[in-house]
């Protein structure tokens, strides 16, 4: 026990954090194997209360958050560049645009991007018919929606926030308190208030983190069982799971330039290359339809899907509105750390209109190119995908539609590596940013172990693998929504530190 005190002590970590979190983690998924059934009820029930009693307060967070972007990114503070006017971008574009998109996105938009549409063409909303062309379009609009600019705008309030702190007060370690020293508390770091902020960031991440690749690994079991010709059971599970935490060790042992940035670039190109393989093999004319309708009803229904579950309950809001800008805000501080971490030398505009038109632009691709393809494969009788997502559901569904393409032993592995290094380089940046948060405020090292780092990946294995063995789509899901209420709490906070920064900097 001394030896791993002194351990401890010889990576500057703060004992007290690091015990709270990996003991949260390990009750938790202790809890849910033990009593699923309990497990399964009090999360459900939690669920409903949060977004019933504060969805409204998420919609109009979102649309706070866009609109207070747009001043910012036209005003004159767009040109404060981080680290000073004379400081120069560590990556070039592309790397930085990847690192961006890469880590904001994981394994999400291939998860849902290929089906989604599904879903909500059997209940449109505003009064339009069930299965109708104008249904359709709606339901390519409503991914659009869930996954645009509105989104985007989530992950940059913390972003700006985080990266004005960190070059400004040249800062050691990346931290969410770090995002309030605009308040006037330069020391809040090491304060009560502070640890208490950085804390509720590590468990919420970690929940969230646990939620999301615990609804992933069924598909990504499906397609390694189609692969290979495995009995897709829980062994295979297991082993997905353990295949993406040792990817992801990996990735974040080897650091910043030798894990992330190579894994992210690959990936970016791959995403290219599949997305244009999946345009080639299809009506391309009718594809180009299908995304131009889908893009102008984003558009002219934007102010209703925005403000749909405001004034008024709404099941369609609470289940899928709501529950996306739930994900959203519970990324959105671990995306902001790591932006802040690779955009030095970038401008406050560069860095809003880079992730709301490029993280926008990703994942609008994979939305109008893999999801307009399964649409139309269904439109023309070639696939009848909700047929399959009654039958089989969700996961195999997606590995369906990969398995209707030509050429689908090729598409269905590129499909696999995307999947496997999206989630890498959102787990690994996880791992690496929460383990800024264990290191001592008084610590002196500009980066954490790599040692700490690969701890974490480990860590951020095992609540996964307990939604896994417990088996339950939804119980993965609504955990993301539990876990981002105490963050979205800190966002007004964050804004307003924002402000105050730049009024400061405006007067010096």
């Amino acid at each position: 026990m001394r030896d791993i005190y002194r351990r401890l002590d010889n990576y500057s970590v703060d004992k007290v954090t690091l015990i709270i979190s990996i003991l949260s983690v390990l009750v938790t998924s202790f809890f849910i194997l033990i009593n699923p059934e309990l497990a399964k009820l009090t999360i459900k029930n939690t669920y409903d209360f949060i977004s019933y009693f504060f969805g409204p307060s998420y919609l109009l967070l979102t649309l706070s958050c866009f609109v207070f972007l747009m001043i910012l990114g036209f005003s004159k503070y767009g040109n404060y560049r981080l680290g000073g006017q004379q400081s120069t971008p560590e990556f070039n574009y592309l790397s930085w645009i990847g690192m961006l998109f890469c880590s904001g996105i994981g394994g999400g938009i291939i998860y849902w991007s290929g089906v989604e549409w599904s879903y909500y063409v059997e209940i449109p909303q505003f009064s339009i018919i069930p299965f109708s062309d104008e249904a359709y379009s709606l339901a390519t609009a409503y991914g659009l929606f869930h996954w645009g600019i509105s989104a985007w705008s989530i992950y940059g309030i913390p972003a700006i926030a985080l990266s004005i702190a960190f070059y400004k007060y040249d800062l050691n370690s990346l931290r969410l308190s770090s995002s309030l020293r605009g308040l006037g508390l330069k020391k809040i770091e090491s304060s009560l208030f502070g640890r208490f902020i950085d804390l509720i960031f590590i468990l919420a991440t970690v929940g969230a983190a646990g939620g999301t690749i615990g609804s992933y690994i069924p598909m990504l079991s499906s397609a390694f069982s189609n692969l290979f010709n495995l009995n897709n059971n829980l062994y295979l599970d297991i082993g997905v799971i353990c295949l993406c935490v040792g990817l992801f060790g990996l990735s974040v042992y080897r650091g910043l330039d030798r894990g992330i940035k190579i894994l992210s670039n690959f990936n970016l190109v791959l995403a290219l290359v599949f997305l244009f393989l999946i345009s080639i093999s299809t009506d391309f004319i009718k594809l180009l339809n299908l995304a131009f309708s889908g893009i102008y009803y984003s558009f002219y229904y934007f102010w209703e899907m925005s403000t749909l579950g405001i004034n008024e309950n709404s099941e369609f809001a609470k289940e899928w509105t709501i529950f996306y800008w739930a994900w959203w805000v519970a990324f959105g501080p671990l995306v902001g750390l790591f932006i802040a971490k690779i955009s030095k030398g970038r401008t406050l505009r560069q860095i809003i209109f880079g992730m709301l038109f490029f993280g926008t632009l990703g994942t609008w691709l994979f939305y109008l190119i893999l999801g307009g393809y399964s649409m139309n494969s269904e439109l023309t009788g070639t696939f009848d995908v909700a047929k399959s997502m009654n039958e089989v559901g969700h996961a195999d569904t997606v590995i369906n539609v990969i398995n209707s393409l030509p050429y689908k032993t090729i598409m269905l592995f590129i499909f696999c590596l995307i999947t496997i290094v999206f989630i890498t380089t959102s787990y690994d940046s996880m791992s690496y940013v929460i383990s800024y948060h264990v290191l001592k405020t008084d610590g002196h090292s500009s980066n954490p172990h790599r040692n700490i780092r690969l701890f974490w990946a480990v860590i951020l294995g095992i609540l996964p693998a307990a939604l896994v063995l417990y088996s339950d789509h939804s119980v993965a899901l609504d955990l993301i929504l539990i876990t981002s209420l105490p963050l979205m709490l800190v966002y007004p906070l964050m804004a307003i530190s924002i402000v105050k920064e730049l009024r400061t900097y405006e007067k010096t």
